[in-house]
Formats: structure tokens, sequence, C-alpha cells
């Protein structure tokens, strides 16, 4: 069979790079609702567990919509799709800066943005990129993931920037322009797979011809695979949920958001409540974002090596001491706030590029978007309830610090979900077999 060798520059990182950009700003939209946050509370009056309700309907609707999102990705590819859903969502967060009462809120931020940024955000890139890689894919996942830390460093404190010195309803006004901005570098960059452009995974070699042998040659090439029947299967919907992996994974994508936005939403007001401006407050979030960037690239690289369990419970040992260093803030306020940004930073950084590379690991192949999907709606139901849940705890107590604990045990019980459903059973990259 004739070969051609492939470029010497892989196509792939130029996904990666469009993918770091659009997740910036997709989730520096998202977690710029915790200076919002506050900032609406001062505006309206309103109480914490209300007021996070918001976030949690926009956790919720975010994830109902992941099912959909997966088929058009499948469907129509990422080139449309995330265009599409940028526009929607600048058209939201239009309209969010006209809001005058709590319906508004519920309406436009919880139902309207968070369609916008199902359809721009985790969902779409972890369910196309991991078609681009299989050996570097915990890698390549990371790096692009670690666009979600830069967005989450620069557009929280700019947008506190805007309410100090304006609004917060100026402030929407301007994010709304920031999310148009990548439209064009998805429409002229973006692409579904590597088969759409003539290449495969990874950069391997192209083959003149494209059959069964060759794609089992090209797995060979990238992967190891230990259970054989299990990789052979064309996995479906119906029967992924047939299997216990599947429900492993979906307590694992329960748990571990419930843990994660339990934290991060309460994170700026947690802070001040410690004692901090809202401004350090702030400042302190976007070093927890870059910490998360590191997190994403170096837990994401090690999966690759190791494999995807370990990767992921060294990520919840960090986190879980920055989920204790805030719990404990006032003790030593000097120190502990910068020690919760570094541990739980680098810590939840775990979930972005381990999430999908785990799901992918076991359940790969044409119907994976769809799969995915399904999977995503325990992340949006585990991160509401996460982030529903402090609130409440707050308002009843007065205090984060028993929701904290409650957080803490949910990533443990994430953690050991994944262990069993083990995909270090299934498949390991060549990167790990080469350790």
């Amino acid at each position: 069979m004739r070969l051609q060798k492939a470029p010497p520059f892989y196509y792939g990182w130029i996904i990666v790079a469009t993918s770091f950009i659009t997740l910036g700003v997709a989730f520096g939209v998202w977690y710029s609702f915790s200076v919002f946050y506050i900032a609406i509370i001062d505006d309206f009056a309103w109480q914490r567990a209300t007021t996070a309700g918001i976030f949690a309907l926009f956790t919720i609707s975010h994830y109902l919509c992941a099912f959909l999102t997966g088929w058009l990705i499948d469907r129509f590819g990422p080139r449309l799709v995330i265009p599409v859903g940028a526009m929607w969502l600048a058209v939201s967060l239009t309209l969010l800066a006209k809001a005058q009462n709590i319906f508004d809120f519920y309406l436009i931020y919880g139902i309207f943005a968070a369609i916008g940024v199902s359809l721009i955000g985790f969902v779409p890139h972890a369910t196309f990129l991991p078609r681009w890689f299989v050996k570097r894919r915990g890698l390549a996942l990371g790096l692009a993931m670690a666009g979600v830390g830069v967005g989450m460093l620069t557009v929280p404190p700019a947008m506190q920037h805007l309410i100090s010195n304006h609004n917060w309803r100026y402030a929407y006004q301007v994010l709304a322009i920031i999310v148009l901005f990548i439209i064009p570098i998805n429409l002229f960059f973006q692409r579904r797979d590597p088969q759409q452009i003539g290449l495969r995974p990874d950069g391997a070699e192209i083959r003149s011809a494209d059959n069964s042998d060759s794609v089992k040659a090209e797995q060979s090439e990238s992967a190891v695979i230990i259970d054989q029947n299990w990789a052979a299967t064309e996995w479906t919907r119906s029967k992924a949920l047939k299997t216990k992996r599947f429900w492993y994974l979906a307590a694992g994508f329960f748990l571990g958001p419930f843990a994660i936005q339990g934290v991060l939403l309460h994170a700026v007001a947690g802070l001040v409540d410690g004692g901090m401006t809202t401004r350090m407050a702030a400042l302190t979030f976007g070093f927890l974002g870059i910490c998360g960037s590191v997190g994403k690239i170096t837990l994401g690289f090690f999966g690759d090596r190791w494999n995807r369990e370990t990767a992921n419970t060294i990520g919840m040992a960090a986190a879980t001491l920055g989920v204790l260093a805030l719990a404990g803030m006032q003790l030593l306020p000097e120190l502990l706030p910068y020690l919760f940004a570094a541990g739980f930073g680098f810590g939840y950084g775990a979930a972005a590029p381990l999430f999908p590379s785990i799901a992918a690991d076991i359940f790969q192949g044409r119907h994976f978007g769809r799969i995915f999907g399904l999977l995503s709606l325990n992340l949006g139901f585990g991160g509401a309830a996460g982030a529903w849940f402090s609130g409440l705890i707050f308002d009843q107590t007065g205090s984060y610090f028993t929701a904290f604990i409650f957080d803490i045990i949910a990533l443990w019980l994430s953690c050991l979900c994944f262990w069993l459903a083990a995909p270090r059973q299934i498949r390991l990259s060549r990167s790990h077999h080469k350790c």
C-alpha cells in the first residue's frame, strides 16, 4: 500500500490553539458570574441561595443542551456550530444588560446564555478534540482547556474593573462584544476531525486507501489495547447505558462538578467574607484560573504517561488542600487565600482534560459525541446542585464551612467512581507504554 508522509506540522495543533481561544472566552463568561454575583446581590438585595439559583439554572440548562450539542457537532461540525453559538451568546448577554428582576436573570442568563455557552464551550470541544489525538490526547486536551484558566485570569478581573468604574450592565455589554471575536477565528480555522482534511489522529502517516485494516493499524500506532473485545465494540447510546462503566462515569461526572462548582461560584464571595477586598478577591480568582491552566496541561500530560485515574487522584488531592485552605482562611489570611488558589486551581484543572479523556478511552467511536452529551447531563446537574447547595448552607449558617466539607467528600467519591470505571483496563496511550 502506498504511503504518503504527513506534513511536518500537524494541523491538530491549530485546532488546539483555536479551541484554547474559544474556551477562554466561553469560560470567561461562565466564571465572571462570580464577580457579577456580588454586584447583583448588592444591587437587588437578594439572598445568596436565590442568586446562586440563577447560576444553578444556567448550569442545568447548559448541560441539558449537551446531548443536542454533541449531536450537532457529530452532524454539522464545530466550524458551523461554534460561530452560531457565539452569536446566540452575544445577543443573550446584550439582553442581560437590560435585566430588571429575578425572572429576567433566570430566563436570559439561566437559559438563553446557557445555550450559547453550551454550543461553544466544554461539551463540543470534549467531543471533537479527542478525534484529533490518541497518543497525546490528555496533553492536547490539557493545552486546549488551559484557555479556561486564561479566561478566568483575564475576564473576571476585567469585569470587576468595569463594574467598579461603571456598572454591571455596562460590563455585560462589553462581554457581549468580546464573545463576537471568536466567530471569525472558528470560521477560518476550526474543523470536525483530521479525516475531513485528509489526515489521521496524532499526525500519523496518510494512506492512499482507508479501510478497516488501516484504521486498526492507526489505532495500534496510537494506543495499547488492553481489552480487545471492548475496544472492538461499536458503542452506541443504548449499548453504553447497559454497562456499569457508563454509570460509574455518570456518578463521577455528577460528584466532581458538585464540588468544583460549589467552590468556584462562591470563591470570590468566600474570599470577601474572609476579609479581602472585591478587587483582590477577583485577582486571586484570576490567579486560581492560571493555576488551573497549569493543572490542565500537567495532569493531562501525566494522564497520557501514567493512567487517567492516577493523574485525576493527584488533582483531587491538590484540590482538597485548596478547599481546606479556603475554609480556614481567617486563621492565616496573609497566606491561605493564595494556597487555596494554587491548590484548588491546580487540582480542579484535572477535570477538563481527564473527564473527556476517560470517557473517550472507554467509549470512543463515531457515536462518542452523543454518548458524551448524555454523560454531560450529569456535569450540569452536579454543578447546579453544588452551586445552589453552597449558597443554601451559607444562608442557613452564615458560613461556607459545612458546604466545603461536603465538597471534599464529593471530590473523593468522584475519584473512586473513575477508578471503578477503570479506563486503564481498556486502552492506554503509547506515551504510557513507552514510560
